[in-house]
């Protein structure tokens, strides 16, 4: 296990990410890849193409309870519970569950500016993802985020279904406003938005908030090919919140047991689709 700096600890509290050089030894990232290719073999239903036919077609799957195990094996093996308590400070720490994204082709666009909490029933301050790609990535072909936009507004979630305007609204009623068009404003302003983000050498890791505003990370003929496995966990300080399901969304399925009507708003959030791992 990585040492965690206290600067480190401020970082990610403050701005929202950090990068932590060589979280994983060569055969660490070989458990990772394991993991991953087992996600890959055995998909969920739920598996497919964002913006499918277009520049911007990515691989993504995420949440598959059939290869749970696998992941639980592997954070254990990996330390990782450990690692993410000591970041936060946390007593416990729950596994929420896993993404694979693939893109590949030298030609996959940037993703959607968002704020993964806007998918999720609870927020706080003890949320966060560990993004691991298994391929040397340049920052020009790194994930972005907007710094401290997880302690400021949390907009609408992206549908994922117009490439062509990446701020369509994924719930159809909400008090949360739309997302801003970044790409655009930024054109006109390069200085409107405060934006990082980190070079990444296999066996770093990019640790964040789950609700900061990030996007981007496209594949290039100089960076062809983009295989990335994110963990997502909570800690103590997670709590209820229950997404606006009432309206409608953009969702293709049922997501009514997103949220738990068995909790209170504000409650400590304690899922039965997650998993204590500490």
């Amino acid at each position: 296990m990585v040492t965690i700096s206290e600067e480190q600890k401020r970082a990610l509290a403050k701005d929202g990410a950090i990068v932590l050089r060589g979280l994983f030894a060569q055969e660490q990232l070989e458990i990772m890849r394991e993991a991953f290719e087992v996600g890959i073999a055995n998909p969920s239903e739920l598996h497919g193409y964002s913006f499918a036919g277009t520049e911007y077609e990515t691989f993504n799957d995420y949440g598959n309870y059939a290869n749970r195990p696998t992941h639980l094996e592997a954070i254990g093996k990996l330390g990782l519970a450990e690692t993410v308590a000591e970041l936060w400070g946390s007593k416990h720490v729950w596994f929420y569950g896993e993404e694979i994204f693939i893109k590949k082709g030298g030609l996959g666009g940037r993703s959607p500016w968002h704020q993964d909490t806007s998918y999720f029933a609870f927020d706080g301050p003890q949320i966060l993802n560990i993004w691991t790609s298994f391929e040397p990535i340049p920052a020009a072909n790194s994930l972005e985020f907007v710094r401290g936009s997880h302690r400021t507004i949390q907009y609408n979630g992206s549908s994922y279904n117009n490439a062509k305007d990446h701020t369509m609204p994924l719930w159809h009623e909400t008090e949360w406003p739309r997302l801003p068009d970044i790409e655009d404003e930024r054109r006109k302003s390069p200085d409107k938005w405060d934006i990082f983000t980190f070079d990444l050498e296999p066996g770093d890791a990019l640790v964040f908030h789950s609700g900061i505003l990030h996007g981007g990370a496209p594949v290039t003929p100089e960076c062809p090919e983009r295989h990335t496995l994110v963990y997502r966990f909570y800690g103590d300080q997670a709590y209820y919140r229950p997404l606006p399901l009432e309206g409608g969304s953009s969702y293709g399925y049922d997501i009514s047991d997103l949220n738990d009507p068995s909790l209170t708003p504000g409650e400590p959030y304690r899922s039965r689709f997650a998993d204590l791992v500490l």
